[in-house]
C-alpha cells in the first residue's frame, strides 16, 4: 500500500496545478480578449451609435431620461443628447461636436455651432458620458473584474464579456464630476441660444443629476428628495454604495463590440432619506467604415 501513496499524492497535486492553470487560464482569457475587443475599437476610424438610459428603480416619481446617438468620423465625432424634463413638460436637446482640443455646441432649433471656449467642464462631461471611447476608457481604468459570460446562442457569431468596476474609484470620479459643476464662477452650464443653464445629467445615481444637490429648488409634481442647502459633495459621495457592471457584446468574428450596458446600483442618504437606485446606460454599435462624413464647422468665439 505504501508504494502507491507517492502515486496518489503525484496524482492529487497534478490535479490541483492544472485546476489552479485552468482558472488562471480562463481569467487571462477574459483580460486577453477584453484588451483585442477594446483595441479594436480603438482603431476603429468610423462608426455609429445610439443608447439610452433606463432608470429601473428610485425612490422619486420622475425617472428622467437620457437618449443620444452619434457617431465618429476620422478625429470628430458628433452626438446629439436628448434630456427629458417631464416635470415642465418639455426636452432639453443638444448637439455636441468635438474635433481635436476642440468643442462646439448647437442647442435645440439654433442652426449654428458654437465653439466651446475656455474650461467647460460641464459639456464636455456631456459629451464623455455618452460617447463610447470615453466608456471604453473608464472601464480599461477602473476594471476589477473580467470574465466571459456563457453563450446563449453557440451557433452564431457573438460572445459576451462582463467587467465589474471598482466601487473605490467609481466614487472618486463621481467626486470629480459633482465638484467641476458646482465650481464657484464657471461659465460652464452656458450655451449661447439657452434662457437656462444646461446640466448635464450624472452618468452615476441619476437622482443627484435633478440638481438637488446643488442646493436648487426641484420642481417635480409627485414625491422628490428637497435641498435647503449645497450638500458636502465629498460626504455624500463617502458614505454611497455604489456598485457598476458592464456587459460588452461583441462579433468573435471581427472582435468589434455590438453593444454594451453599464448597470449601476447606488444607494446613499440625502436630507434624511435613504435613496436607492438601478440605472443601465445602453449603447449599441454599428456601421463600422460606412458612416457619413462630418463636417467641422469653422471655429465662432462665443
Amino acid at each position: 500500500m505504501q508504494k502507491y501513496w507517492p502515486i496518489c499524492v503525484m496524482a492529487l497535486v497534478c490535479t490541483v496545478v492544472v485546476g489552479g492553470c485552468n482558472q488562471m487560464r480562463v481569467k487571462q482569457d477574459a483580460n486577453t480578449t477584453f484588451e483585442q475587443v477594446r483595441d479594436k475599437f480603438d482603431a476603429q476610424k468610423s462608426y455609429a451609435f445610439y443608447g439610452q438610459t433606463k432608470l429601473l428603480t428610485a425612490n422619486s416619481a420622475n425617472a428622467n431620461m437620457v437618449n443620444f446617438s452619434g457617431r465618429k468620423d476620422g478625429e470628430a465625432v458628433y452626438m446629439n443628447v436628448k434630456l427629458s424634463v417631464p416635470e415642465e413638460n418639455r426636452v432639453d436637446d443638444l448637439s455636441l461636436l468635438s474635433h481635436g482640443d476642440k468643442l462646439y455646441t448647437k442647442d435645440g432649433q439654433n442652426e449654428g455651432w458654437n465653439h466651446v471656449s475656455g474650461d467647460s467642464p460641464a459639456l464636455h462631461q456631456e459629451m464623455n458620458n455618452w460617447n463610447p471611447v470615453a466608456s471604453f476608457q473608464q472601464i480599461d481604468g477602473m476594471k476589477r473584474n473580467v470574465r466571459m459570460l456563457p453563450d446563449e446562442n453557440p451557433k452564431d457569431d457573438f460572445e459576451a464579456l462582463g467587467v465589474v468596476l471598482d466601487s473605490a474609484k467609481l466614487k472618486s470620479w463621481l467626486v470629480a464630476q459633482m465638484q467641476e459643476q458646482t465650481k464657484s464662477g464657471a461659465k460652464v452650464q452656458s450655451i449661447a441660444g439657452r434662457e437656462k443653464p444646461y446640466i448635464p445629467k450624472l452618468k452615476l445615481a441619476m437622482s443627484l443629476s435633478e440638481g438637488n444637490w446643488r442646493g436648487a429648488p426641484a420642481h417635480h409634481s409627485g414625491p422628490t428628495i428637497q435641498s435647503k442647502k449645497k450638500v458636502d459633495v465629498n460626504e455624500l459621495v463617502n458614505q454611497m454604495e455604489v456598485e457598476a457592471e458592464y456587459t460588452i457584446h461583441y462579433n468573435k468574428k471581427t472582435m468589434l463590440p455590438t453593444n454594451m450596458t453599464m448597470s449601476i446600483r447606488s444607494a446613499y442618504d440625502l436630507n434624511d432619506q435613504r435613496v436607492k437606485e438601478h440605472t443601465q446606460v445602453e449603447t449599441y454599435l454599428q456601421q463600422y467604415g460606412t458612416v457619413a462624413p462630418i463636417t467641422v464647422p469653422e471655429e465662432k468665439s462665443k
